[in-house]
């Protein structure tokens, strides 16, 4: 149980880190 939480906490936070870099990059385009 604590190791698949862990694992979820990770990829949430990857993705989010991946959404934030995307939007960036699109105000930086801009």
């Amino acid at each position: 149980m604590e190791g698949s939480a862990i694992v979820n906490a990770i990829i949430y936070l990857v993705g989010l880190i991946v959404i934030v870099m995307a939007v960036l990059s699109l105000i930086g385009l801009r």
